[in-house]
């Protein structure tokens, strides 16, 4: 802002009026001035130069030269930008790049963070064992491979990944829709569970569904498409987490029950099934494992409620799995009807990159890596998002998706599935005190150590438990807060909620994930093809205008209609816009007509501060739009374009067509022009109808004495009552 203070000597203080702190007078008795600060000038100085109400205009040398500067090529620009910043690079930039764990690494206090570190990585590994085996068990796979996707995974994520507190592993909703995909796959092919090449076809799947998803991660890290899932609304994904966590919920019923229940990613199907085999149901198998359900929800709910005791909720699963062990090996529990895990191959996993390739039908196996990889980044992304701003420190989602990527690609190398971020686990790491990716390496380790040496101990592990530990991880993911939030809130988005929530449990998790994905981008073209408009008017007092009908005492003035266009325009919104610039001209016609006034707009000022782009489509528009007007006699105004919209007007000519003399800088501005012309008209009007009248009546000095008495009368009688009326109002 240009300080035009000094040109003004009303307005200039001497340095004494900041530096004395009292009034009153020196030892020569001249008064000193009172204490004003700078802040006190310069708010004496915005009233008094506000005060004088200059009507500025759009600096056209500005916008000549940003209008040659849109026609220097982009790629050129991208370009010299991209050198610009290669050659500013030195060599921890690029070692970060490629690197991320570099960055923390540099700054990272070996004596402070470590002991958290190890402390967090424990805490997580506690954690992870048991629940990587039951998510194993969800994913159709065997427990093992729960396990081997919580070693590589997580040293990957660890040196490429950016955040640092992020858990990643094997997750519920993401080894819901592998199972899920995979059966519909293999059934499709005439292959089912029990033949003799299922399980070896479907680990291969498995695994290749977790190469190319980390193939699809990296490209997207690369092209830096990190931005996609802000188009996903977030009550269409949390009805779509919710409905998937219900089924979830109830494909492990079968283990709770103690009898085999065919598979469905359908609630109704699921129910019907259950109800069919209730005449097998165990309740040893049915104890076990609602007593674990209980405990786990009740050692959830301690360490979420009392912070002294969080340290709880990550023993929960190992605490009840290592009681449930013990007892099933003392009583011999697998001989008296419960079935348990059994055999789990000791060791490190096997090297599986030759099973990559080659792929048959690709196209088959792609909507599964497509929903995975839109699932498992928006999961990832939120937790990560929010603990990256609790630590203050930045998280850039094009890295994230690298991190990931190479998490997948690493993992898909030794025997494991689709992994991302873990919301329960992450949590639990925060709350442990991890500082850096340190942590997960930790975990890792600690994972590596079970797989060496106590896979002989989890082979005692009861199945019901492994599917208590399911269901209690699940429950976090109904969000049924959030639905309740919405029907306050908004009920748009709380029918949202309720859509995709419904769909996805009585349709299935990959049609549900699918029209939560059309009903988020549907929201999107609904909410830019009908954009929020408003009609302005004055807020007495002020040179501020706003929506009337938020303000009641906003003022309007005859023959002008005002209103704000509160989005870009561009082909989707356009005849939306003009239907309600319509619709604004005709409620303003009708209400001056019901007052007996002039019907006739004369004015139509847009106010464009909040249009950002204007296209081709919108241009064709106004340009009808300011050609039908002027032939009705109506007067098209502009209010503050960007520059960006202003070149484009430039270019399409419609500055010239409507008038650089009706495009302003304010709206105050533009009304301000607009009722003086509209003054200037009424007093030549004014004129007109005198100079007539002075024709068709003679003047009282040619007229008898008698006449020019009652005349005069006359006139004094109007005047009389002129002065009784009240004052016109403003409307």
């Amino acid at each position: 802002m240009t300080d035009n203070r000094d040109n003004n000597p009303e307005l200039t203080f001497s340095n004494d009026t900041v530096t004395n702190p009292s009034s009153g007078s020196d030892d020569s008795g001249i008064p000193r001035p009172p204490f004003q600060s700078v802040h006190r000038r310069n708010l004496n100085y915005i009233r008094d130069d506000a005060a004088q109400h200059k009507m500025h205009k759009v600096p056209e040398d500005a916008l000549q030269k940003r209008n040659s500067d849109v026609y220097k090529s982009y790629a050129s620009k991208a370009m010299q930008s991209y050198r610009g910043n290669m050659g500013k690079r030195n060599h921890h930039d690029w070692l970060s790049a490629v690197l991320p764990c570099y960055k923390w690494l540099r700054t990272y206090s070996w004596r402070d963070g470590l002991p958290k570190d190890l402390i967090a990585g424990l805490t997580v590994g506690v954690m992870v064992v048991p629940q990587s085996m039951s998510y194993a068990r969800l994913a159709g796979l065997p427990v093992e491979y729960g396990l081997y996707s919580s070693l590589l995974p997580i040293y990957a994520y660890s040196l490429f990944g950016s955040s640092r507190q992020l858990a990643v592993g094997p997750v519920a909703l993401v080894s819901l829709i592998l199972s899920t995909e995979l059966v519909h796959l293999l059934e499709k092919r005439g292959i089912h569970e029990g033949d003799p090449e299922y399980v070896e076809i479907y680990t291969t799947l498995a695994i290749q569904t977790a190469f190319l998803v980390g193939v699809a991660y990296i490209i997207m890290g690369l092209l830096r498409l990190g931005f996609v899932t802000v188009f996903l609304s977030h009550a269409v994904v949390s009805g779509f987490t919710t409905g998937a966590a219900v089924i979830i919920g109830m494909s492990q019923v079968k283990y709770i029950f103690g009898y085999d229940v065919e598979r469905s990613d359908r609630l109704h199907v699921v129910l019907a099934n259950i109800i069919d085999g209730l005449d097998q149901f165990n309740y040893k198998t049915f104890l076990m494992g609602m007593s674990s359900v209980v405990t786990l929800a009740t050692l959830k709910h301690i360490g979420k409620t009392y912070p002294r005791f969080k340290w709880v909720r990550a023993l929960g699963p190992l605490s009840v799995t290592a009681v449930t062990i013990a007892v099933t090996w003392i009583f011999s529990l697998q001989d008296h009807g419960i079935p348990i895990v059994g055999t789990i191959p000791k060791g490190i996993p096997s090297f599986t990159a030759g099973r990559w390739v080659p792929i048959d039908n690709l196209g088959e196996i792609m909507p599964t890596v497509i929903s995975i990889t839109v699932v498992g980044f928006m999961e990832s992304i939120a937790i990560a998002k929010q603990l990256a701003s609790k630590h203050k420190y930045e998280l850039d989602s094009s890295t994230e998706l690298i991190g990931l990527g190479m998490s997948n690609f690493a993992g898909a190398m030794f025997q494991s599935y689709p992994v991302t971020g873990s919301f329960s686990r992450s949590a639990v790491n925060n709350d442990s005190g991890a500082m850096s990716g340190i942590s997960g390496m930790v975990t890792a380790t600690m994972v590596l150590f079970v797989l060496l040496f106590l896979t002989p101990v989890f082979e005692k592990m009861p199945l019901s438990v492994l599917a208590a530990i399911v269901i209690s991880g699940v429950l976090g993911l109904l969000d049924y807060p959030e639905a309740i939030y919405l029907w306050k809130v908004h009920k748009f988005d709380f029918f949202n909620w309720t859509l995709a929530c419904t769909l996805t449990m009585f349709l299935g998790v990959e049609i549900g994930l699918a029209i939560a994905v059309v009903v988020s981008l549907l929201l999107v073209t609904y909410e830019s093809a009908y954009p929020h408009t408003a009609v302005l008017g004055r807020l007495p007092g002020t040179t501020v205008y706003r929506n009337v009908k938020q303000y009641d005492d906003a003022e309007t003035y005859d023959g002008i209609v005002m209103v704000r266009i509160d989005a870009p325009i561009y082909f989707a919104n356009t005849q939306n816009v003009r239907e309600k610039l319509a619709k604004y001209e005709r409620r303003a016609e009708e209400e001056l007509t019901a007052r007996g006034e002039d019907p006739n707009i004369k004015y139509l000022i847009l106010e464009m501060s909040p249009v950002s782009h204007v296209d081709t489509s919108a241009l064709h528009i106004l340009h009808d739009m300011n050609k039908t007007y002027k032939d009705r006699g109506i007067q098209l105004c502009f209010s503050n374009p960007s520059t960006r919209v202003m070149d484009v007007f430039l270019r399409s000519g419609l500055v010239d067509e409507v008038g650089r003399e009706h495009i302003f800088v304010t709206i105050h501005d533009a009304i301000s022009w607009c009722l003086q012309q509209q003054d200037e008209i009424a007093i030549s009007t004014q004129n007109g109808d005198s100079e007539e009248r002075d024709l068709e009546n003679p003047s009282p000095l040619l007229l008898s004495d008698s006449e020019s008495s009652a005349q005069f009368e006359d006139a004094v009688e109007d005047v009389s009552q002129s002065n009784a009326r009240e004052p016109p109002t403003i409307n």
